[in-house]
């Protein structure tokens, strides 16, 4: 068997200017962080700090010079190590070597992902951070092998969306991109355009988008002093479902139980992992979260 070795870097932040790059403290500088990804044991590791400032790949740094209490890396790196058989075809090769950069690149994401919930201006979860080089070599041989890989691949593709319209546009400029509209599309960002999906902030964003997406599209079309209020409908059909159902037949005379069954059965999942989520912390799959977050924005066409 062949050991096989891939070896990537990747930008800590996504600016390098001092006061924008992200922060670790000084012993997560020494301290090698392992995870498994799939059948692939990664390592990740922030540049090594021998204790004294300046230090090679720390420009920046927090407290006192000679007992800093955080610092400010350019990159970290992250290698896998695995065994192939000599004797496979080179297609089986290729694929072996794209899924264990497709491990780097997970774990390396979820790293990234650890300092942008802490630290904001570095960046936004689910931002894949920038690869600075990617090797593989074979350290039985000792030889450089091909990289199967672009060093930045693009992300995934998205067809089919919607055209911005002159109407869209005009609004946006007068009054501001709707508040429920960009939560949606960050929850649809979250699990259709990034190589780091984040499926359960999806569905918060997702099913708190729909909501109250509902409450305003209703209220706005119910005239004042209108028998029953959409307060009093709310009181007596108490769900978020319902906003889509019972209450959406009297203010406007269509009801999407009726009108399409099988977007109404995943709008009420919708609404259910959402709870689940937020009181039970259980996290969707990914492909559920991205079927869901579709219902959501279904849902809130077919009510606009």
């Amino acid at each position: 068997m062949n050991e096989i070795r891939v070896d990537a870097v990747y930008q800590a932040s996504s600016e390098r200017t001092i006061g924008r790059m992200c922060d670790i403290e000084t012993a997560l500088a020494a301290e090698p962080l392992t995870t498994t990804v799939g059948a692939f044991d990664v390592v990740l590791a922030f540049p090594k700090f021998e204790g004294q400032l300046p230090a090679p790949g720390y420009p920046g740094w927090s407290g006192d010079d000679s007992a800093p209490v955080a610092l400010s890396p350019t990159y970290f790196t992250a290698h896998t190590v695995f065994s192939l058989d000599p004797g496979l075809d080179q297609p089986v090769v290729q694929a072996e070597l794209k899924a264990a950069i497709a491990a780097i690149r997970f774990a390396a994401a979820r790293l990234s992902d650890a300092l942008r919930v802490e630290q904001p201006s570095v960046g936004m979860v689910g931002h894949i951070p920038q690869v600075l080089s990617l090797t593989v070599t074979d350290a039985t041989r000792g030889l450089k092998l091909a990289v199967p890989e672009p060093l930045n691949p693009a992300y995934p593709m998205v067809v089919g969306l919607p055209a911005l319209t002159v109407d869209a546009a005009m609004s946006a400029l007068r009054n501001g991109v709707s508040p429920t509209r960009a939560l949606l599309a960050q929850a649809r960002y979250l699990t259709q355009s990034t190589n780091s999906p984040q499926p359960g902030t999806a569905i918060l964003l997702a099913a708190v988008a729909a909501e109250t997406y509902a409450k305003e599209s209703l209220k706005s079309g119910r005239p004042a002093g209108s028998i029953p209020s959409l307060r009093s409908l709310q009181e007596k059909h108490g769900t978020a479902l319902d906003l889509y159902g019972p209450i959406a037949k009297v203010v406007i005379g269509r009801s999407l139980e009726h009108d399409d069954p099988t977007l109404w059965s995943d709008l009420g999942a919708l609404f259910s992992a959402r709870n689940k989520m937020a009181h039970r912390l259980k996290t969707p799959t990914h492909p559920d979260a991205s079927k869901l977050v579709v219902a959501a924005m279904r849902a809130m066409d077919w009510l606009g």
